[in-house]
């Protein structure tokens, strides 16, 4: 039997192998393959290849939802679309992907995925051009451009363009973290996360800098790379208004304002703000440097270090005080300095509670507390508890003198040490000692005078064995031992080891005796011969004779004693040779030489 219209059996596609019933419906679908779209909304300009697709379409503008989900109560305007929902509960996965086996209850959601692998993306941005694979993903990426966030963290109020971003962010909160490296064991809240960190494990870098040429695992951390050198700081800091290249520099920049120190150093327990820091930090304790300058050699740990070092090559001072006009390699060294104008010291010594203008100071002052010197003189083995102190030390060596005396033409390496000199000449005698009343015009000389009366003698001569309390005291001494006498009198003739000995004997020619007993009266050109005779007057003989047991209050008036037990008559008479065992007897025999003469 004929009908108008009879179905026309076995009419298949030839592109996607559908069959239709009738001829019309095969031509309509193959207007689909074309592309065709000749019905369009005239609400929002969507296009459609079918009219009923249309039809359906415009039940969305009019808000006609008469297709209700009976598990959800979700409503629809469309039969279909409620049809497709329905899937998602009966959770029936029928399309599965032959290439990475994922599956999907949709075959529309099938077909956009195998675009994917393909690569196949039709839908582009017109904004930056990035294209994608279906719609859906174009949409939201135009709300990014937009700056559309409808989708709000119910914890932290943060707000995502996407709703499977916020999903994705949910899972920080919950703490859940269900991706872990099969390498590290590190564990990720995201799947996209781990992929990324897995790239370093390769060591993969496909994403190459045109300014540098430094290379980088992830695109994202060459673009953010990119803006350090084109300069561009979006992220900025709402307390000081420093900027940063990327918002996790400005994360970690954060935690120094609020002082947070979660890195933890395990050899001296000092804590940092970032992990890198540490990092650097650990790099002093294992001793590792390098980092080394090409100019003069000096090695560093870190690269911050040698940037700052090779500024004092440069000899380019960018930094000035507005005060006094003093230029400084180094921003933080300005600082410090202003610090010096305002008076403000705010970095204490916790032993003695002595305040500092620097933290650096401080530190220096702990290891003179502590005794620590751990720079010593190659030349002479002299320790230092600062490096500084060890170089000027050195200039001693080498006979640098920068500084000299308008006075007496002496040269000193230190202006400091001009300045002390000077007080000598001024005869300025500030620092007094408390025991024995005698001033000083050098702090340092008065530090080793008290040494004395502490009893405490440290410098010890390798020869005799004899102990000084002062290293200025065993120089001196060891210049008997080498019987080097470099000053010699221009009157007498006589020899001298030491300087102070010279000027004593010169005063004692021009009659100079400035040191007077307050007894007697007796006056002495030099204070050890004063000292010898209030040892008289207070009748202290310390000096004993073994063999007889008299004792004398001078060392030289033992020896002539002893001269007397041995036998030994040095003082011989030049005119009948008699010799005696005392000077002053020599001299009493001459004078009866010259009263017999004065008698003939």
């Amino acid at each position: 039997m004929d009908y108008t219209g009879a179905a026309v059996t076995n009419t298949k596609c030839d592109i996607c192998g559908k069959a239709f019933v009738r001829k019309k419906n095969l031509e309509r679908h193959m207007e689909m393959h074309a592309g065709l779209r000749n019905h369009t909304c005239h609400v929002c300009a969507k296009t459609f290849t079918q009219k009923g697709a249309l039809n359906c379409h415009m039940k969305m503008h009019v808000d006609i939802k008469n297709y209700k989900c009976f598990t959800c109560d979700k409503e629809f305007s469309r039969e279909c679309t409620l049809k497709s929902h329905m899937i998602i509960h009966a959770d029936i996965k029928s399309y599965t992907c032959h290439m990475c086996g994922k599956e999907f209850r949709r075959k529309s959601n099938h077909t956009k995925h195998l675009n994917t692998h393909v690569g196949i993306k039709n839908h582009q941005c017109d904004i930056c051009g990035k294209g994608f694979s279906h719609s859906s993903g174009l949409k939201l990426h135009v709300n990014m451009h937009a700056g559309v966030k409808n989708h709000t963290c119910d914890v932290c109020a943060k707000i995502f363009t996407q709703t499977g971003v916020l999903n994705r962010h949910m899972k920080m909160h919950v703490g859940i973290k269900n991706y872990k490296c099969c390498i590290c064991d590190k564990e990720f809240f995201h799947k996209c996360n781990l992929v990324d960190h897995m790239i370093t494990h390769a060591y993969i870098k496909n994403y190459t800098g045109d300014v540098c040429g430094k290379e980088f695992c992830r695109k994202s951390n060459l673009k953010t790379h990119l803006n350090t050198h084109a300069g561009i700081k979006n992220d900025k800091c709402d307390i000081c208004g420093r900027g940063f290249a990327h918002s996790a520099g400005l994360k970690l920049h954060m935690d120094l304002h609020a002082g947070v120190k979660n890195h933890e150093c395990c050899i001296c327990l000092k804590t940092f703000s970032q992990k890198s820091t540490l990092k650097q930090h650990m790099e002093t304790h294992i001793g590792v440097k390098n980092y080394k300058c090409g100019i003069c050699g000096k090695a560093f740990t870190q690269m911050s270090g040698l940037t700052v070092h090779m500024r004092t090559h440069s000899n380019n001072k960018r930094h000035i005080c507005g005060i006094c006009g003093r230029d400084y390699h180094r921003k933080r060294d300005l600082g410090n300095h202003m610090s010096s104008h305002t008076g403000v010291k705010n970095h204490k010594c916790e032993v003695c509670g002595k305040a500092f203008v620097q933290k650096s100071q401080v530190k220096l002052h702990m290891d003179t507390d502590v005794g620590v010197k751990n720079h010593k003189c190659d030349i002479c083995s002299l320790t230092f508890t600062q490096k500084s102190g060890l170089n000027r030390h050195m200039e001693i060596h080498a006979g640098i003198t920068k500084y000299e005396c308008d006075i007496c033409g002496k040269g000193f390496s230190r202006n400091g040490g001009l300045k002390l000199h000077m007080n000598l000449h001024a005869g300025v005698k500030n620092h007094k000692c408390d025991v024995c009343l005698k001033t000083f015009s050098q702090k340092s000389t008065l530090v080793s005078h008290m040494e004395i009366h502490v009893g405490v003698e440290n410098y010890k001569c390798d020869i005799c064995g004899k102990a000084c309390a002062q290293m200025s005291a065993l120089k001196s001494h060891m210049n008997m031992h080498s019987n080097v006498k470099n000053h010699k009198c221009d009157i007498c003739g006589r020899e001298f080891n030491r300087k102070i000995n010279f000027d004593c004997h010169m005063n004692s020619h021009a009659g100079i005796k400035n040191h007077k007993c307050d007894i007697c009266g007796k006056a002495f050109s030099h204070s050890g011969g004063l000292k010898l005779h209030m040892d008289l007057h207070a009748d202290i003989k310390n000096h004993k004779c073994d063999i007889c047991g008299r004792a004398f209050s001078q060392s030289g008036g033992l020896k002539l004693h002893m001269d007397r037990h041995a036998g030994v008559k040095n003082h011989k008479c030049g005119i009948c040779t008699k010799t005696f065992f005392w000077k002053s007897t020599l001299k009493r025999h001459i004078e009866i030489h010259a009263a017999i003469k004065n008698y003939k």
